[in-house]
C-alpha cells in the first residue's frame, strides 16, 4: 500500500497548492513535516528521514537507521513517531505531517484498531496532544522525495545512528544573541 503506483493518485493529491498549504483557519502559521521510511526484508534495519519546513523554507532535517521491524508499516509508524518527537522538541505548535503511506494515514484518522501497532499508535496519540494543531496528509512518493532520499541515504550506514540537522542558522544566531551578556 505504501508504494502504490502513482497513476492511482487524483490530480487533487498532486496539486502543489494543496501540498503546500501553510495556514490554518485562524491564520496561524503551519509548519509542514514530510516523513518517510524504507524497509527491506533482507536488510539489517529500517531507515527513516524527515524534513521540517516553515512556510516553504527547510529548517530541519533528520536521517536515522534503527533496528529491523516486522513490516514496512511498522517502519512507517516508527519513522512518524521519531519525526513527531523531533518537531515537538522544537516547540512547534501547529504542524501538518505529510506521509506517502496511505494505509497509516487511514489508521490514524479513522482510529482503526491494529493490535500489532497498539503501543505505537498510543504514542502517536500522546504526541498529537503536544501540538495545538496537528494534521496528517497523504502525499505521493514524488512529492516526498527529500524525506525519502534522507531515508535511503541512511541505508549505507553500517550501524544504527540518528542525525538531526538544523537548517536555520540565522534564526539561531539571533536567538543566541538574546542571551548574551554585555
Amino acid at each position: 500500500m505504501a508504494q502504490m503506483v502513482e497513476t492511482t493518485f487524483s490530480a487533487e493529491e498532486r496539486s502543489p497548492a494543496i501540498a503546500h498549504e501553510t495556514e490554518d483557519a485562524n491564520g496561524t502559521s503551519l509548519w509542514r513535516c514530510q516523513v518517510n521510511a524504507s524497509w527491506s526484508e533482507i536488510s539489517d534495519g529500517i531507515v527513516m528521514g524527515f524534513v521540517l519546513y516553515e512556510q516553504e523554507v527547510e529548517v530541519q532535517r533528520g536521517s536515522r537507521k534503527g533496528p529491523q521491524t516486522e513490516s514496512p508499516l511498522h517502519a512507517e509508524v516508527e519513522s512518524l513517531v521519531w519525526a513527531m518527537k523531533e518537531v515537538s522538541d522544537r516547540q512547534v505548535t501547529c504542524v501538518k505531517i505529510e506521509l506517502d503511506c496511505q494505509q497509516l494515514i487511514k489508521i490514524i484518522q479513522q482510529k482503526k484498531h491494529w493490535p500489532s501497532l497498539d503501543s505505537e499508535l498510543d504514542e502517536i496519540e500522546a504526541l498529537k496532544n503536544t501540538f495545538n494543531v496537528v494534521s496528517f496528509k497523504f502525499i505521493s512518493r514524488s512529492a516526498n522525495v527529500c524525506a525519502g532520499g534522507l531515508a535511503k541515504e541512511a541505508r549505507s550506514r553500517m550501524k544504527s545512528f540518528s542525525l538531526v540537522e538544523v537548517k536555520d542558522p540565522l534564526r539561531l544566531a539571533l536567538e543566541a544573541g538574546l542571551y548574551e551578556t554585555f
